[in-house]
């Protein structure tokens, strides 16, 4: 049976690869992140209040600028737009700045660390209060129960290694994530909303803007089907912490466009998930629980 398997998983394999690197969409080291080099984009659908202004890469170019709490910081250019650039800040937001307010400088981008980023997060605001947890590339912030808080850990600390092998694997680059990666998790959907507006129904978010991962425990299931609430929080978890993980591994670039049936078929693809003892990433390809 392991062997019959084998041929259907390297054809699954081969054509994660072929998406990936397609011309449709930029890869790691690609010059474009919406559109190509030297064209006209309009910012503001992704979020950006500037005008529209002929698309440059960052090239790696690094300028010194104030963050949205008066830091003076380093920040990387991701991309120029016109006069206008959008700028990776050390806590891991895309922000947009005039290019003739900021200044070019030879010292290194350095990431908040987890310490310095959980305090500014909790210290006020929205997440005052809450509790952190830090592993190596993660920084949980939550109000939620342990219990949850500790299962979203298990699948996401699973996840990231295991996706970055089976690229791996596959021939296709990754990188290391540059920055923790915020994962807030609220104990209801009201303080979740107030945090951000979302549609109804939506339990869970990837914030390419933020780069965090936003979600709430409590759901209306858990009184009337407890099991059904269950299996959707864990996919949802995993299936937006995938989408977290592919924007900072390199697999694919924040902002870029992606057509919706591929970025959400890999997520989907890669974030299966067991609702039995132990609950768990189950493994790219596979099949969640019903």
């Amino acid at each position: 049976r392991s062997s019959s398997l084998k041929p259907v998983q390297k054809w699954q394999g081969t054509i994660i690869r072929l998406l990936l690197a397609a011309g449709i969409v930029p890869l790691m080291g690609g010059s474009a992140v919406w559109a190509q080099v030297g064209q006209v984009v309009d910012p503001r659908p992704y979020g950006f209040e500037m005008p529209a202004g002929q698309l440059q890469p960052g090239a790696g170019k690094r300028v010194t600028t104030i963050d949205d709490q008066g830091r003076s910081v380093i920040a990387k250019v991701y991309v120029t737009v016109g006069e206008y650039q959008i700028l990776l800040l050390p806590d891991g937001h895309l922000t947009a700045r005039p290019a003739q307010g900021t200044r070019l400088t030879e010292r290194p981008f350095v990431a908040d660390s987890h310490d310095v980023l959980a305090q500014r997060l909790t210290q006020q605001g929205p997440l005052k209060g809450f509790r952190t947890k830090a592993t190596d590339a993660y920084l949980y912030v939550y109000n939620a129960s342990d219990e949850f808080e500790t299962v979203t850990r298990r699948i996401l600390e699973r996840m990231l290694p295991a996706l970055r092998g089976y690229a791996r694997n596959r021939d296709i680059p990754t990188v290391a994530p540059q920055v923790p990666l915020v994962v807030i998790m609220f104990r209801d959907a009201e303080q979740f909303q107030a945090y951000h507006r979302m549609p109804s129904g939506v339990v869970a978010y990837y914030n390419t803007l933020s780069n965090q991962v936003v979600m709430y425990e409590e759901s209306g299931l858990r009184t009337t089907n407890p099991e059904i609430a269950r299996q959707q929080s864990l996919s949802t978890i995993a299936h937006e912490g995938v989408h977290q993980i592919l924007h900072n591994t390199g697999i694919q670039q924040r902002l870029s466009r992606w057509p919706m049936w591929i970025s959400e078929g890999l997520a989907e693809y890669f974030a299966p998930t067991s609702v039995g003892r132990g609950a768990r990433w189950k493994g790219a390809g596979q099949v969640n629980d019903l």
